[in-house]
């Protein structure tokens, strides 16, 4: 009742929406890695490196890693305590909350770094400032995407693009050499216009993520800020229109 059904999800006017926590993500990730040397989206890599600094006996730098997953996890948790253990509880999920969450912490990094508590931007990583602010990037992304998987039944996911270009190779063989129906073709159709939106949209976050940073630094938050702030809107709004449909079938 509280969640988007597929058809919902992936009107036109919702794509965009998608698209704009793509764009998010990526500038995110990108000003991580820019800031000090770390993406901070993507848990795969993180895998990969933690079993690596393992196989190389760099045990500390394996623990060090590893508060990369766990501050993910940690901000999906988060996210979930106001969406998804809610509506196990028969309550209202409060994306809104989430969403407002999102434009907080990206503010409080960027008037912090721009303040000089996280040191000389672009520094090689190594002093615990450097960590809290990857690790809080990572809860931020770890949240945006628990909040917007709830919302749309595990479907949409917008910090990391594994499985949108998995859905997408899958849905082509689908479309081409499938046997679909006229209905079930739109609906693939539209589902590929979404991912490859989001897809084009995270990669021009990275591309404004460098140009920005470049000049100004910290400030350069100030561009995922707004995006964040756009999200916010839209996600009350859906909400309340999410509100007034349960109202309605209720006896």
């Amino acid at each position: 009742m509280y969640r988007l059904e597929r058809e919902e999800f992936l009107k036109f006017p919702l794509i965009g929406l998608w698209a704009l926590l793509g764009f998010q993500a990526g500038f995110i990730n990108s000003f991580g890695y820019l800031s000090c040397g770390r993406f901070v989206s993507h848990v795969t890599g993180f895998g990969t490196q933690i079993g690596m600094a393992i196989g190389e006996s760099k045990i500390w730098l394996a623990i060090e890693l590893l508060g990369f997953p766990l501050s993910f996890i940690f901000g999906a948790f988060f996210s979930g305590l106001f969406t998804s253990a809610r509506l196990e509880r028969g309550m209202k999920p409060r994306y809104d909350l989430i969403t407002l969450f999102l434009p907080l912490i990206i503010l409080i990094v960027g008037v912090a770094g721009s303040m000089g508590m996280f040191g000389t931007f672009g520094e090689t990583l190594r002093e615990t400032r450097d960590f809290v602010l990857l690790f809080t990037l990572s809860f931020a992304c770890g949240m945006q995407n628990g909040c917007f998987a709830t919302m749309t039944k595990g479907q949409i996911r917008t910090t990391h693009l594994t499985g949108i270009s998995t859905d997408i190779g899958t849905d082509l063989a689908r479309l081409y050499f499938g046997k679909l129906s006229w209905a079930e073709r739109k609906f693939v159709l539209r589902a590929n216009v979404s991912r490859f939106a989001t897809f084009g949209s995270f990669a021009t976050g990275s591309i404004i993520s460098v140009l920005a940073t470049e000049q100004m630094h910290y400030t350069a938050l100030m561009f995922p800020l707004l995006a964040s702030l756009t999200v916010f809107l839209l996600v009350t709004k859906i909400k309340n229109e999410m509100d007034i449909t349960f109202a309605v079938k209720q006896p």
